[in-house]
């Protein structure tokens, strides 16, 4: 006789067979952390705007023979995490446009653009991030209108914080400024 709850865990295998299998629909906004199926927040338009604003400066800015830009598409972090990120910017190599998923040791920067997530991107993704080595971390925090970067992960945080108001250096040396990233306010 079970006198406490028990918690089944899934693995990534057991969520794409799921997925595979009808369980969840193409639609459902999903992600696997720690084993445990997350029902993600819908995307609103500032969300969107934002993402879209970051995929668009990088895009001018960056050696697209250097970088390859992946928004929104889950990244296996572990046996029992494949989160869904709005954006990886990952070092190029050819196999990551035809056969291979990006692993965490492809990434050079992982951004959520976070609103209504704010707790959980700085707790929870960020322990998961940090852990999988993720050298450079993101949370636009639009409701803010900041940038925090994380940086130098060690077991599960990381070592360096820099949070910005205005333009500040990423990748290659760009400078990116707020009108780069946030969208108008009305």
């Amino acid at each position: 006789m079970i006198t406490v709850p028990v918690r089944h865990r899934f693995s990534v295998d057991d969520l794409l067979l799921m997925e595979a299998n009808g369980l969840f629909t193409p639609d459902q906004r999903i992600e696997l952390i720690d084993g445990e199926i997350i029902d993600m927040s819908p995307i609103n338009q500032p969300h969107a705007a934002c993402v879209r604003k970051l995929i668009r400066f990088f895009q001018h800015h960056l050696l697209l023979d250097q970088y390859i830009l992946d928004a929104q598409n889950p990244l296996q972090l572990t046996e029992q995490s494949l989160p869904q990120s709005d954006l990886i910017i990952a070092h190029y190599r050819s196999e990551l446009l035809s056969e291979e998923h990006i692993q965490p040791t492809d990434v050079a920067l992982l951004i959520e653009v976070s609103d209504a997530t704010y707790a959980y991107d700085r707790n929870k993704k960020y322990a998961q991030y940090a852990t999988a080595g993720i050298p450079i971390y993101w949370i636009v925090n639009l409701n803010q209108r900041q940038v925090e970067v994380y940086s130098q992960p060690s077991g599960d945080q990381y070592l360096k914080t820099e949070v910005h108001q205005t333009g500040f250096a990423v990748l290659e040396n760009l400078i990116i400024s707020p009108e780069d990233i946030f969208p108008k306010t009305k």
